[in-house]
């Protein structure tokens, strides 16, 4: 019964110490929140950014492989199961990309979701997510295919999966970059 108690005790507290560390660090900041309806109030012009665009090396479409860890195992019987999803960032200044494939395989390349039925038009400096929940049993091999295009030559978007799972006491994230497999110039 002791350690029932201290274990609850030690919960409370843990959780305690959490709460004030996540309501003491954005106080700490110095900064401003930004607004969360998205609707900021500043106007950003790329002209105003000292440094010029270099104009050569920009592609217009590419296709990536990106890997997704589902489940990873920890013990030879067992696997820790994590939700993931996978970031799509715009990073042109001035010009749109089409994202026209994602596409979502499991451990043994089986197609388990088609994401994006129409191009999914992301602006300059947009972004776009796709998510793939805990409960997903496709395995340490899983991963996705993004194709993107443009119209005109672009800074390469920016493609990364990120995996993460908290229960209880433990937790884990991680990142994965995407790898071109394919690209049109």
């Amino acid at each position: 019964m002791e350690t029932v108690c201290r274990q609850i005790v030690f919960r409370f507290m843990g959780a305690v110490a959490l709460l004030a560390l996540i309501f003491t660090i954005p106080a700490c900041s110095g900064k401003e929140t930004p607004p969360v309806d998205g609707k900021g109030g500043a106007t950003f012009h790329h002209q105003d950014l000292r440094v010029p665009d270099a104009g050569p090396g920009k592609i217009r479409g590419q296709v990536l492989y990106v890997p997704i860890y589902s489940n990873i195992p920890y013990t030879e019987n067992r696997k820790f199961d994590l939700s993931a999803f996978i970031a799509i960032h715009n990073t042109d200044l001035t010009n749109p990309i089409k994202v026209t494939k994602v596409l979502y395989f499991d451990n043994d390349g089986r197609l388990v979701k088609e994401f994006v039925e129409q191009e999914q038009v992301l602006p300059p400096l947009g972004a776009a997510s796709f998510f793939i929940p805990q409960t997903d049993k496709s395995g340490t091999g899983a991963n996705f295919l993004v194709e993107w295009i443009s119209e005109t030559p672009v800074s390469e978007p920016l493609i990364e999966s990120i995996m993460l799972n908290f229960e209880g006491n433990r937790g884990i994230s991680f990142l994965s970059k995407g790898k071109v497999i394919r690209e049109l110039k």
